[in-house]
């Protein structure tokens, strides 16, 4: 299924280096343009709108997308010397050329002859694009002077330049982001997860890497149904590399289905079922937490694969409350804030907590 419409800007709301978001006269009355590909607009032109996501309710923040700009210019960008060849979107109408860290044409392709070894290094895996600005603003909470170093893989959003999130972090100073695959719209580009964790560990003796989504996963309410699925692959390839990965688990005390209250399946799954490596998994610790997933956590223990690392409550909370005067934005998770789930953030805090507290670097945890 695939449903259009033929609307006027009304107002152009937002304007980034990426994107335009828009006013409209028809669809859910607002639409994001992607600048890298279509001509800008402006009040009163028209345009067709990708209206799919808005009328099934299905993700995208209630906008639509913008399909084609009607009587403008065309883009034709002409190739200059650090245009690539690598493209992005594959065989879609949008479908355009990236310089890739691995291209021929780049300056850091030589790089990529050689066979990585992390050498142990710890990669923390993040399945919610949501736990991003959390794991930032912890960081800033302890005045971590190492930058953030993001892989962003291509199983949800490919153009990330929607994520108002992203939009934020690239602007600051220790925050570096590749998107991988058929995903665009990071700092830097990537035909995959393993080149772009090549490119960091080469380039930063010092920073965090992190792996994670962009917007828009999805979900099926299946076993094995759902985007984050490919966090079994992340761990696999970093051990098989000579890495530890690191499960930023997803926890809720909120959550009204069954099967995302206290340790998700989303993280128990590709991490007991499909992960072949060594495994860390921090998890708070405490009167509340342990209620929420004192059942998972006896099933947890008999995997031999997986490493449990409690962090108290009590180290962590203080944490979370400086994390929130430091956001200039509410942070949320599913529409939630600290107050309304709590779990939620103690999970993200304490895989954060315990990789800085293992970590060499001054930190104040």
């Amino acid at each position: 299924m695939l449903t259009e419409e033929k609307v006027q800007v009304l107002e152009v709301l937002e304007r980034t280096s990426t994107i335009l978001r828009l006013k409209t006269s028809g669809g859910s009355g607002k639409a994001i343009l992607y600048r890298t590909l279509h001509s800008d607009v402006q009040s009163g032109d028209w345009i067709v709108v990708n209206t799919t996501a808005t009328k099934l309710q299905l993700g995208t923040g209630g906008w639509d997308i913008v399909r084609n700009v009607i009587d403008k210019p065309l883009l034709d960008k002409k190739k200059e010397d650090e245009d690539g060849h690598i493209m992005k979107a594959r065989y879609l109408g949008d479908q355009h050329s990236s310089l890739t860290i691995e291209s021929p044409e780049s300056r850091t392709h030589q790089m990529f002859h050689q066979k990585l070894d992390l050498q142990g290094r710890k990669v923390l895996l993040c399945e919610l694009h949501s736990m991003l600005p959390i794991v930032w603003f912890i960081l800033q909470s302890q005045e971590v002077n190492i930058p953030l170093l993001v892989v962003l893989s291509d199983e949800a959003s490919l153009p990330l330049a929607m994520s108002k999130h992203l939009t934020y972090l690239q602007e600051m100073d220790k925050f570096e982001s590749i998107s991988t695959g058929q995903a665009f719209g990071a700092q830097k580009e990537s035909i995959n997860i393993v080149t772009a964790l090549q490119y960091f560990h080469e380039t930063h003796e010092e920073g965090i890497i992190l792996i994670t989504l962009g917007p828009g996963i999805v979900g099926s309410s299946t076993r094995y149904g759902f985007s984050s699925l490919s966090q079994g692959n992340w761990a696999n390839m970093i051990g098989a590399l000579g890495g530890t990965p690191i499960w930023i688990p997803r926890l809720s005390g909120a959550d009204e289905r069954e099967r995302h209250q206290g340790i998700s399946h989303h993280t128990i799954t590709p991490l007991t079922e499909l992960t072949l490596t060594k495994s860390i998994l921090p998890l708070p610790s405490g009167d509340y937490s342990n209620k929420w997933i004192e059942t998972s956590l006896l099933y947890l223990e008999t995997i031999e694969n997986v490493s449990i690392k409690k962090v108290a409550e009590q180290k962590l909370l203080p944490l979370l409350d400086q994390v929130q005067q430091l956001s200039p934005f509410p942070l949320t998770s599913m529409g939630r804030t600290i107050d309304k789930d709590p779990l939620f953030f103690l999970g993200v805090a304490a895989a954060v907590y315990w990789y800085l507290s293992e970590d060499t670097h001054s930190c104040n945890v």
